[in-house]
């Protein structure tokens, strides 16, 4: 691996994003977070697979042939991802080591060791819910509270759905990615979801 000072100034890690929400999450709460960290001397960009993981795939090695790219990280639902099969009694713990090692036997490179395959469980809108406080906001409604089992929930009702569901009885007016998940994420504090998401610590521990 290279040492830390054949670094040029100007270093970045680049994050592939699955689609629309991952991407406006990183930009407007990860993004946000690094900076309150004092870590925005390497910069974190976001590249959005547009629900293509295979892109995924060419696209990891040729980041790290970059010399300026630190690390490569993947950032996918755990929900949608059809490309695994899983078992029914399999824990959360194996169905996300099997979607993080499937990513992992796919990418080679020299430098596959900076490469950091990361889940969202189940999708990125749980941490919409593990906060509570900005949705609570967003829709007027102070009955809205953080759900500390937000990554627990199954896969019958996903996070989506039920940020869906709360948008619609709330205001009769569905739940859009980049409309309200902008918005939303910039509103989000760190803390409940880093305390009570263990694979979003998990991911954010990797990337600091």
């Amino acid at each position: 691996t290279m040492s830390t000072s054949s670094f040029s100034r100007g270093s970045r890690i680049v994050i592939l994003c699955e689609g629309d929400t991952e991407e406006v999450a990183i930009r407007n709460f990860i993004v946000r977070q690094w900076h309150n960290d004092n870590l925005k001397a390497i910069g974190l960009h976001a590249v959005n697979l547009n629900g293509k993981l295979q892109d995924g795939i060419v696209k990891a090695p040729l980041y790290l042939d970059e010399e300026d790219v630190r690390a490569v990280f993947t950032l996918v639902d755990l929900y949608g991802m059809s490309k695994v099969v899983h078992n029914q009694n399999d824990s959360l713990d194996a169905k996300v080591m099997r979607v993080r090692d499937w990513f992992r036997e796919r990418v080679k490179h020299p430098r596959v060791t900076d490469f950091f395959p990361h889940v969202c469980v189940h999708e990125t809108e749980a941490w919409l819910l593990a906060e509570g406080l900005a949705l609570a906001k967003r829709l007027g409604d102070s009955k809205i509270v953080p759900d500390p089992q937000a990554e627990e929930k199954n896969f019958q009702s996903p996070p989506q759905k039920r940020v869906d569901e709360l948008f619609f009885s709330r205001k009769k007016d569905h739940y859009r990615k980049i409309r309200d998940g902008g918005p939303l994420f910039g509103a989000l504090q760190f803390e409940p979801i880093y305390k009570t998401c263990k694979y979003f610590r998990a991911f954010y521990d990797d990337l600091r």
